[in-house]
Order: structure tokens, then C-alpha cells, then sequence
């Protein structure tokens, strides 16, 4: 397999599963989901950088859980909604550590 085009870099701050429950909206039932929350310096236009907090679904929130406060990359995909860009972890995809010198 090739090298992903796209790939998210930052430190794992949280993990945690999201409980199941039953959407408001459609009164579907849904399942309980892993979620992992990863913290990045995303470049801004005008040559500086801000902060930005992305919540991922991912398969198994184990695979995050040893890489609490470390950096790591990981592959991802992009979907929008209305005017909102989203992410997602592309299904097999497993986080890479990654030394300070590799992160930037």
C-alpha cells in the first residue's frame, strides 16, 4: 500500500467512547463509537498558526490510549457538511509516534 495523500500530525490529548444512544432528529439507535481528540498547530494564511482540537472517530481507542501526551500521524480523510469541513480516520489506519525533529 502507498503512503496516504493526507495525514493529521499532533498530540494525543484525550480518548474516550462516546455512549450509544437515540438521535433527537431520526430516533434511530446508535451504537457507542471510540473517539480520540488530537491537538495541532494549523498554519494559518498570514504565516502564523493556531491551535486546533480535532475529535476523530477511530476503530479501536486502544490503539490511542498508549500515545496520551505524545505526538503522533496519522492518516485521514475529509467530508463536508454544509459550510463545515469534518475528518475521519480511514478504516485500518493505526497511529504512527513520531519524534519533535519528524513533526514539523
Amino acid at each position: 500500500m502507498s503512503a496516504p495523500m493526507f495525514t493529521l500530525c499532533g498530540q494525543v490529548m484525550n480518548v474516550y467512547v462516546q455512549p450509544g444512544g437515540t438521535s433527537k432528529k431520526t430516533g434511530e439507535h446508535y451504537d457507542p463509537r471510540d473517539k480520540v481528540q488530537i491537538l495541532g498547530s494549523l498554519p494559518m494564511q498570514g504565516g502564523t498558526h493556531k491551535m486546533e482540537l480535532i475529535t476523530l472517530n477511530t476503530e479501536d481507542a486502544r490503539l490511542f490510549e498508549q500515545a496520551i501526551n505524545k505526538t503522533v500521524r496519522v492518516a485521514v480523510g475529509f467530508y463536508v457538511t454544509g459550510r463545515t469541513v469534518g475528518y475521519f480516520i480511514p478504516q485500518g489506519a493505526t497511529p504512527k509516534l513520531v519524534t519533535s525533529a519528524a513533526a514539523g
